[in-house]
C-alpha cells in the first residue's frame, strides 16, 4: 500500500464487502490551503472500507500523526498530535449532494482511492484554529522582531516617549485629540 492508495476493484466487484485498513505509513509532508506540513511522525490509520444496501462506498477511520506548524506568535515550529475519524463516503463527481447531507462526501474519478489525500480534506476541521509553542508564550516584538520568549530587546526600554511609538505617517492625527 504504498504512498496509502488503496484500490477499490474487488469491492467494486463485489468479491469482497469491505476492505480493512491497518497501517502505519511514514510521509515527509501533507498539504492544505496552500501549506505544506512537514510530518513529525507515520500516519497512523485503522478502518475500513465497505458497501451498504445502498451500494454507497462508506469509508470510517482513526487517524493519528504529529505534524509541525509555527506558534502563533512567536512563529516558532511547534509539535501539533492530531487524531481524529474520517467518517463519509466515497463518490463521483455527479453524485446527489442531498443524500450525504450529514456525511462528508470524498470524491473519487478512479477505482484507486487515495488515502493521504483524503487526510488533508479533513484537515479542514481538525487543524487547531492557534497553536501556540506555550500558553505564556510572549510572541515577537512589534517593533524589531525579536523573540521575546529567548532575549529581551531594546525597544521596550527606549518606548517611554510616547511620541517614539507613533508611525510618521499618523503622527499628524495625534494633534486632532489634543485638547485646545
Amino acid at each position: 500500500m504504498k504512498n496509502m492508495i488503496i484500490s477499490l476493484n474487488e469491492l467494486n466487484k463485489r468479491e469482497t464487502g469491505k476492505i480493512d485498513l491497518n497501517f502505519s505509513q511514514k510521509i515527509d509532508n501533507i498539504s492544505y490551503c496552500d501549506n505544506t506540513y512537514k510530518l513529525a511522525s507515520p500516519i497512523s490509520l485503522i478502518g475500513k472500507i465497505s458497501k451498504n444496501a445502498k451500494d454507497e462506498v462508506h469509508l470510517r477511520a482513526d487517524v493519528d500523526f504529529t505534524l509541525i506548524d509555527n506558534c502563533s506568535r512567536c512563529l516558532e515550529p511547534v509539535e501539533v498530535p492530531m487524531s481524529y475519524t474520517i467518517d463519509g463516503f466515497l463518490v463521483s463527481e455527479d453524485f446527489d449532494e442531498d443524500s450525504f447531507e450529514d456525511y462528508d462526501a470524498f470524491i473519487i474519478d478512479t477505482d484507486e482511492v487515495d488515502l493521504v489525500k483524503i487526510i488533508e480534506q479533513t484537515l479542514d476541521f481538525n487543524l487547531p484554529q492557534k497553536v501556540l509553542c506555550d500558553e505564556d508564550c510572549k510572541g515577537l516584538c512589534p517593533k524589531c522582531g525579536t523573540n521575546l520568549n529567548k532575549e529581551t530587546c531594546s525597544c521596550s526600554e527606549t518606548a517611554s516617549d510616547e511620541d517614539d511609538n507613533i508611525d510618521p505617517r499618523f503622527a499628524k492625527l495625534k494633534d486632532l485629540f489634543k485638547n485646545d
